[in-house]
């Protein structure tokens, strides 16, 4: 190998080595660290002697993991002695204020966020962010000081598969800490040049329909957004373009170069310099970049930019694949933790395929001429969805069915008419050009009516993906190179195989005999039991007034596992468990419903003595006794599911006085191999004679760690610990999953065994 090669390989060997914070149970402790920093300086100097390259590789795969796992340790280290505190911080606003004081949205509850200078009247080194829930009138403005005594808590993620994962998207983003307000007092009321900017733009934008839509172009702001315009987006696959990124930035580049090359055709050659349009393009996309928010989306391009410009100065002959190479090995220098962003995978993978496209595929450009540029950008943008498949299942769990189409219409309209209009209203209204400032307003909210009244046409077509079918995504990359190479002419009977291959999972036997799995919803009850791809529910979850944990968690745990919902029981009709229905039996009209309540439309009723089949699994109603037109915790639909072998005890939010009951007159069939902790660890629940008489293996509990009834109570915990009734939480372990083996049981929690990583630690104070 020559130097270059050499020098390319190790820019690679650095990103690969940063993978490890994908990966990792738990970080290096402080020993192991020091034993491998004491490794790589005897590569060192073992390398000034003899120079060997090989080493040198090894060098740098072990320098590039302590650099990022110790990134990663230095985070928590700053994070992790403000978890859980009172705390009094002098903090600067970075959120933009985007309504009036007063007005019927600042009512609302939502996260400011601040970048905190003092903690308790000491300066801090090091940058912290904070966001915090304000339901204050006076809405903070962006680069105004306030004092603020705050309760600190941590983003703590409710973990399933198929969920989003919030604690490892706050990480990436360095936004572990949240916290409510005990008091707020302004110090300094000075508004930064962003905020004055949004203020003036704001007077123009609220006068439109798609005033949030042109919000989110001018500054990235996304809160404003509404529902409709949401869904449009997501169900049409083009909900990256309302998203500040790469793409706007290299679009602001490509408009300030063109328009200083424009004017030098004016001016005398002594005043026309090669650099001069380049540098004030990259200046002016950086302070862009400045007032959008530099969230990391942005930042990852205007550094990319910037790397691209120093080598283009430095005149370094280097073809694409290099280029990307050191731009992602510089860009993880800069901040290792990125590579646990979602959105770093998909700008990164988007740049791999265009660049894979362009050399492997140069009929593109020989036929150019000889073709539309429409035909051309259809078969560039059909290639580049099927390229982009494993990434779009592996983040959304599927994709839009019209989305070649939606973004033909979308990305053309949106960059060449739409987003520079928008710029420029926002420069007219800068300056107070208030004529100018609402013709363009106006030309950029008709080029967006006109864009959702096409893409509403093609909403709806949503294709969800259960992970079964994920290496099948890699379909694309398949046809691609075995049409690119000849294998598809020469050898057929390689491709059917590795077609065989992609499809195994699908195909696959389970070795389980039927499963249950307790889904972290927060505060609420959610059970799945299932068998092969057949699942019926117990409890739906939560409702709240935009979203519920149906939609949230339920139903993409569903699909992730490719299963139907055959039935749903109810235990009572309190909104944490009852929540969810509407919206499960939308999606799956045809499920049976079973509960004890006379209003719910109910196929099985819950009554006691009643036994119901299910898949061969048996189901008994031991409680309530007698139907109700409201049921509350006393009225939980109590039912005991039994294989003939291992029993599940589910018992909704009972309380003491039932628990006697069941005792009175069911004592004999209390006894099961799991039990469902009662009324998510009350100290109503789960007494001394119950928890006796039921004597589970194992116990599950659904909990939410900040929860204002501080569940699960410390005396429950000690009943269950006197006993030695081995339970666990979902606040601790987030999903809870046990499989039925004909002669075993098995326990996995996304926490532990599904996928235990360093990121899904419980941060702060560990549960009593």
């Amino acid at each position: 190998m020559n130097g270059k090669i050499f020098y390319d390989l190790y820019y690679f060997c650095f990103s690969i080595s940063c993978l490890a914070l994908l990966f990792l149970a738990k970080l290096p402790t402080t020993q192991i660290s020091s034993i491998l920093l004491g490794i790589l300086i005897f590569i060192v100097i073992f390398n000034l002697f003899f120079n060997n390259k090989i080493i040198i590789v090894g060098g740098i795969l072990l320098c590039g993991f302590l650099w990022s796992t110790q990134n990663g340790l230095d985070y928590l280290a700053t994070v992790e002695p403000y978890i859980d505190k009172k705390i009094t911080i002098l903090a600067i606003v970075k959120s933009i204020k985007i309504t009036q004081d007063n007005s019927p949205d600042s009512r609302d509850h939502y996260y400011v966020n601040f970048e905190i200078k003092e903690i308790n009247q000491k300066l801090i080194d090091q940058r912290l962010t904070i966001s915090l829930l304000w339901n204050n009138n006076i809405i903070p403005a962006a680069g105004e000081r306030w004092q603020l005594k705050v309760k600190t808590k941590v983003t703590h993620s409710n973990l399933n598969q198929g969920g989003f994962d919030s604690q490892r998207f706050n990480i990436a983003n360095r936004s572990l800490l949240v916290g409510t307000i005990d008091d707020a007092t302004q110090i300094e009321s000075t508004k930064n040049v962003r905020q004055q900017l949004v203020d003036k733009t704001l007077l123009y934008v609220n006068l439109f329909d798609y005033g949030d839509l042109m919000l989110a172009l001018a500054f990235g702001e996304r809160s404003r957004l509404t529902f409709e315009h949401k869904n449009v987006m997501y169900q049409t696959g083009i909900a990256h373009l309302m998203a500040i990124s790469g793409m706007h930035i290299i679009l602001v580049v490509f408009l300030v170069n063109r328009l200083i090359k424009s004017v030098q055709f004016l001016l005398p050659i002594k005043l026309i310099f090669y650099w001069f349009p380049l540098l004030s393009a990259f200046t002016i996309a950086a302070f862009y970049a400045w007032l959008v928010g530099l969230n990391p989306p942005v930042m990852r391009a205007i550094l990319a930019l910037f790397i691209w410009l120093v080598l283009r100065f430095y005149k370094k002959s280097l073809n694409s694949w290099q280029v990307i190479n050191r731009i992602i090995a510089i860009l993880l220098f800069f901040d290792p933790l990125m590579i646990l962003s979602e959105s770093f995978w998909l700008s990164c993978y988007a740049v791999i395929c265009l660049i894979f496209i362009a050399q492997w595929l140069p009929t593109l450009k020989k036929t150019c001429v000889k073709q539309s540029y429409l035909w051309q950008l259809l078969k560039l943008q059909c290639l580049l969805t099927f390229l982009l498949l494993p990434i779009q299942f592996f983040i959304f769990n599927g994709i839009s069915s019209v989305a070649i189409i939606a973004n033909l219409i979308a990305i053309p309209i949106i960059s060449l008419i739409t987003f520079p209009f928008i710029l420029i209203m926002m420069i007219m209204s800068f300056f107070d050009c208030s004529y100018l400032a609402i013709w363009f307003a106006i030309m950029a909210d008709l080029s967006l009516n006109g864009i959702f009244y096409l893409l509403e046409k093609l909403s709806g077509y949503w294709l969800y993906i259960s992970s079964q079918y994920y290496l099948f995504s890699y379909i694309g990359w398949l046809i691609f190179i075995f049409y690119r190479v000849g294998i598809w002419r020469r050898n057929k009977i390689l491709f059917l195989l590795v077609i065989v291959f992609m499809l195994s999972p699908v195909i696959k036997q389970r070795a389980e005999q039927w499963q249950i799995d307790m889904l972290d919803v927060g505060h609420g009850l959610a059970i799945v039991i299932r068998k092969g791809s057949s699942a019926i529910l117990y409890d739906t979850g939560a409702k709240w007034q935009n979203g519920s944990a149906a939609e949230q968690i339920i139903l993409p745990f569903i699909r992730w596992h490719n299963l139907s919902i055959e039935g749903i029981i109810i235990s009572h009709e309190h909104n944490d468990h009852i929540g969810g229905l509407t919206t499960i039996k939308m999606h799956y009209p045809d499920a049976w419903v079973m509960s004890s309540s006379t209003k719910l439309n109910n196929d099985y009723l819950c009554k006691s003595g009643n036994t119901f089949y299910w898949r061969d699994l048996m189901l008994l109603i031991l409680w309530p006794n007698e139907l109700s037109e409201s049921t509350l915790n006393a009225q939980s639909c109590v039912v005991k599911i039994s294989d003939g072998k291992n029993t599940i005890l589910l018992t909704g939010d009972l309380e003491k006085k039932q628990e006697q009951q069941l005792i009175l007159h069911h004592k004999e069939l209390l006894f099961s191999t799991i039990l469902q902790i009662p009324h998510h660890g009350s100290n109503t629940s789960s007494h001394y004679a119950f928890l006796a008489k039921v004597n589970p293996k194992i116990s599950i509990g659904s909990i939410s760690r900040y929860n204002p009834w501080k569940l699960p109570a410390k005396k429950v915990l000690n009943r269950y610990n006197e006993l030695k009734l081995d339970y666990y939480l979902t606040s601790y372990f987030g999903q809870v999953s046990i499989l039925f083996y004909p002669d075993k049981l098995v326990v996995n929690t996304m926490r532990r065994e599904i996928k235990s990583r360093w990121y899904h630690d419980w941060f702060g104070a560990l549960p009593n």
